[in-house]
């Protein structure tokens, strides 16, 4: 199995997530390109999230090819893009408010 790189902030951000009570699964390691680097679980539906760290040209340069190619044939919920602790924030209260306006 190819070992997954991972940025920088994953740690940070997956354990943020925990916090906030979801529930995380790391997913660098698959060895599926454009896999997305964690599915997380809020309030009953999994998301997939994407990790980019701000610190380096790579991360802010957004998607990769592979990921935008798996971006673009994925039936599912789009890949959310994190970079910081703000942006976990108010991607879960925005999951958290989808359920409560349905």
């Amino acid at each position: 199995m190819r070992r997954g790189r991972r940025d920088g902030n994953h740690k940070a951000l997956s354990e943020l997530f925990r916090q906030l009570g979801c529930s995380v699964v790391d997913m660098p390691d698959t060895g599926i390109p454009g896999w997305p680097d964690a599915v997380v679980g809020c309030i009953g539906v999994n998301h997939f999230c994407e990790y980019k760290s701000q610190e380096t040209a790579y991360g802010r340069a957004g998607f990769n090819a592979n990921q935008t190619a798996f971006n673009r044939d994925w039936r599912g919920e789009p890949v959310a893009l994190v970079s910081t602790q703000d942006d976990v924030i108010a991607l879960v209260a925005k999951w958290r408010e989808s359920v409560r306006t349905r």
